[in-house]
């Protein structure tokens, strides 16, 4: 007995009887101990020939290209107490390449880098969404890729989709695309800035004054920086004065 959750939507059709299907894929038990998974190169197995567990590639037959579930394998069905649990993606849905999921090796990285391109020219014409949707797309080509040119890549595309977070008012987003960047890069002045901008926004006064120091003592000269360093006491003041305004309200009414 299996259940399937759909953690990511797929795209097209199912694969079809004696298909190949490439995937990645993490397994556990019931206690939460890896058991198995496939690393930095998906596992290939064709529909109907045996190749996997029954119940494996029973849950792949019913998944979509893209797609990402959460697979339980009970060995008791009775009373689902014991289970095996897999994260399954799939990649890729046969070799036709009629769509950016069939691509293969550099033609992968070359449509990523395509997708990028077309989003800096969506930047220059602050169509802002647009961008976003193609870096996403591009950032979800390479993904699961682990050389140095796919993370040097990977690392271009969140900046610059941290920025179309921002200027689509995603603040929460920003932070989290910035801050990955910035776990390899901490002293990277323009994301130390652009994280700082929207935590500001979230009220995050404390970890925005944090950034901007760092990005003063790294770029004493930069004029973004030097501006939101004396503007943020400002907005802090102005919110504390609202939220006190507002507590007033509800003691007291109006």
């Amino acid at each position: 007995m299996i259940d399937i959750q759909i953690i990511k939507e797929g795209i097209g059709d199912t694969p079809r009887q004696y298909e190949e299907v490439f995937f990645f894929f993490i397994a556990h038990n019931h206690k939460g101990e890896l058991l198995t998974g496939s690393q930095h190169t998906a596992t290939k197995t064709i529909i109907g020939r045996g190749w996997l567990q029954p119940e494996v590639e029973e849950a792949l037959s019913k998944m979509k290209q893209g797609e990402r579930s959460l697979i339980k394998i009970y060995h008791s069905p009775a009373t689902k107490e014991f289970y095996d649990q897999y994260e399954i993606e799939i990649i890729r849905i046969g070799r036709k390449k009629n769509n950016p999921w069939h691509l293969e090796g550099e033609e992968v990285y070359e449509k990523a880098l395509e997708l990028k391109g077309l989003g800096n020219g969506d930047i220059k014409q602050q169509k802002y969404l647009e961008a976003q949707n193609k870096y996403l797309e591009s950032l979800n080509l390479i993904k699961t890729e682990y050389c140095d040119r796919e993370l040097e890549l990977q690392g271009q595309l969140r900046s610059n989709l941290s920025l179309t977070y921002l200027k689509n008012k995603q603040f929460e987003q920003c932070i989290k695309q910035a801050s990955n960047v910035l776990q390899g890069q901490p002293e990277n002045v323009k994301l130390l800035h652009r994280r700082a901008v929207a935590s500001i926004q979230i009220d995050d006064f404390d970890s925005a004054k944090c950034d901007l120091k760092l990005a003063n003592q790294l770029d004493p000269q930069n004029e973004e920086v030097i501006k939101e360093l004396q503007s943020i006491g400002e907005k802090e003041k102005q919110i504390k004065k609202k939220q006190q305004e507002r507590a007033k309200k509800m003691l007291f009414g109006e």
